[in-house]
């Protein structure tokens, strides 16, 4: 029994069973061209805004648009009541038949000398009286009818038919009509990033040649990306010291009717020289108390930590400003349970580039 027990004692003890590698997929960081960018707040404002008015006295008679609608220039949208200045217009021209008659007569006369100079003067005078009363009339006539002043969108009639509109040095507020293609945004830079983009952008020269050529992009809530493109077209050349900031405004196609005046919206401003950049997803990027950085895997298949600086984000991508190259392979997915030195079984992916 005891040799059984010294026999059993001597047996090898069994060993711990090895794990498999840790299975994660890798890739190539995205190597493609980007510019540096800001970010900012800003509203939709329509490109231009009137306000329609009476400019003469009368009842409305008509109303010759939908609330709401679009509108072309100089088609009929209201019409006061016309009779009276329809026959004041023709009262006019009746004075102005008499006054051209007198004036030719006077004029033949004085060949004759059989009238004075100053009997000439006094009928051509009145002949030009006569004139101009009949433009005028024409023209308050002309006013009769409120006609849209561009291409635009109306808001709604504010003076129903039948309402008198009386005379008033200011007029009598019909409607508003808006043009909204092309449209604004208005957004403000604050002074820091000012100061930044000043020591970053060159020569005062070079910063107020890029009014009408920076690019600007737009994106409303909910929207992925900046889909709507536009330029930068001014720049405020005062900063506002209440607020601290300086005005800025870019003008954007609207054809689609997509940005309406009101809306707030996200203005991404790109700017300096197209950079290649080395982009990784912003997901893959870890952080500790050393700082940031990602996991590669090396020839022989094993996991390296490899600490990075972020610079700026590009969609789900984020740029490395150092730490690795583009020919470096990272792990783009199962990282979290992966430790430097550690064999891993990668699956090789292509990481999509960024789109605008």
């Amino acid at each position: 029994m005891l040799a059984c027990l010294v026999l059993i004692g001597c047996k090898p003890a069994a060993q711990a069973p090895v794990a498999a590698p840790a299975k994660v997929t890798v890739a190539k960081p995205v190597q493609q061209s980007v510019r540096s960018y800001e970010l900012f707040d800003g509203n939709v404002s329509a490109l231009l805004s009137v306000d329609l008015v009476a400019r003469v006295p009368g009842y409305l008679t008509k109303i010759e648009f939908a609330d709401g609608a679009f509108v072309k220039k100089n088609q009929l949208l209201f019409v006061i009541e016309q009779d009276q200045y329809i026959q004041q217009v023709n009262l006019t021209k009746a004075v102005f038949a008499e006054a051209k008659i007198e004036i030719n007569r006077q004029k033949a006369l004085l060949k004759d000398n059989a009238t004075s100079q100053a009997s000439v003067d006094k009928a051509n005078s009145a002949y030009l009286q006569a004139e101009a009363n009949v433009k005028l009339a024409e023209l308050n006539l002309g006013y009769t009818e409120v006609r849209a002043p561009f291409d635009g969108l109306m808001g709604r009639h504010l003076i129903d038919i039948g309402n008198y509109l009386g005379s008033s040095p200011q007029g009598v507020k019909l409607a508003t009509i808006q043009k909204i293609n092309p449209i604004y945004v208005y957004f403000s830079i604050n002074e820091r990033d000012l100061l930044k983009f000043k020591n970053t952008v060159g020569s005062a020269d070079q910063r107020k040649s890029m009014v009408n050529k920076l690019p600007v992009s737009v994106a409303l809530q909910g929207e992925e990306g900046y889909p709507h493109p536009g330029v930068l077209d001014f720049a405020a050349n005062l900063l506002n010291t209440s607020t601290g900031s300086l005005q800025l405004r870019a003008e954007l196609p609207n054809e689609r009717v997509n940005l309406l005046p009101g809306l707030y919206a996200k203005v991404k401003v790109e700017y300096g020289e197209p950079r290649e950049a080395i982009l990784v997803p912003n997901a893959t990027i870890q952080s500790d108390q050393q700082g940031d950085y990602v996991y590669l895997v090396d020839e022989a298949n094993k996991a390296e930590r490899r600490n990075v600086k972020r610079g700026q984000r590009f969609s789900h991508l984020i740029e490395i400003t150092s730490g690795i190259k583009s020919s470096d392979t990272i792990i783009v997915n199962g990282f979290i349970n992966v430790k430097p030195g550690q064999v891993v079984s990668a699956e090789t992916t292509t990481l999509k580039p960024h789109s605008r």
